[in-house]
C-alpha cells in the first residue's frame, strides 16, 4: 500500500515537471527563432530580367551588382560594334566585286559577333534572374578587415577580404 501511494505521489509530482520542462523548452526555442531569424531582402526577379532585356546590365544594376553591370554593357555594346563594322565591310566588299570566298570569309566572322551578341545578351538575362532570386540571401559586405592574435606574444595576423 505504502508503495502504490509513493509511486502515485512520485507520478503527480514528477509528469507536470516534464511536460513543463517541455514547455519551456519549445517556448525558448520559438524566442531564440524570433530573435535570430531575420527577415531576407528580396528584388523581383521578372522585374530584373524585363530591366536586363531592355538595357544589358540594368537588370544588374537593379540587383545592385554594379561591376557585372558594366561588364554586360561593355561586352555588348563592343559586339555590337564589331557586328556593324563587319557589316559595313561586308557591303563594301559585296559593292567592290570581291571574290565569293572572301565574301564568305567576312560573312562568317560577322555572324559569329552576332552569335556573341545574342548570347551575351540572354546572359545577362539568365544572370539578372538569378541574382534577384539571390538577392539578400548572403551579406553584401564589400571589403572586411580583421585583425587577431595568436597564442604566441607578440604574434599579429590580419586577414582581408573581398566580395563582388
Amino acid at each position: 500500500m505504502r508503495f502504490t501511494i509513493l509511486l502515485l505521489i512520485s507520478f503527480i509530482f514528477l509528469i507536470p515537471s516534464s511536460v513543463m520542462a517541455q514547455h519551456f523548452e519549445k517556448l525558448k526555442f520559438k524566442r531564440s527563432l524570433e530573435t535570430e531569424v531575420a527577415p531576407i531582402k528580396s528584388k523581383s526577379p521578372k522585374g530584373a530580367m524585363i530591366r536586363s532585356a531592355i538595357i544589358p546590365g540594368w537588370g544588374q544594376v537593379y540587383n545592385k551588382k554594379y561591376i557585372k553591370a558594366l561588364v554586360y554593357l561593355g561586352g555588348e555594346l563592343y559586339f555590337a560594334s564589331k557586328y556593324i563594322s563587319l557589316d559595313d565591310k561586308l557591303k563594301k566588299l559585296v559593292d567592290e566585286g570581291e571574290n565569293e570566298s572572301k565574301i564568305e570569309d567576312k560573312e562568317h566572322e560577322r555572324n559569329g559577333w552576332l552569335w556573341l551578341l545574342g548570347g551575351g545578351y540572354l546572359l545577362a538575362l539568365g544572370d539578372a534572374f538569378v541574382d534577384a532570386h539571390l538577392y539578400g540571401l548572403y551579406d553584401d559586405t564589400k571589403l572586411s578587415v580583421g585583425l587577431r592574435t595568436d597564442d604566441r606574444p607578440g604574434s599579429l595576423q590580419m586577414q582581408l577580404s573581398l566580395t563582388f
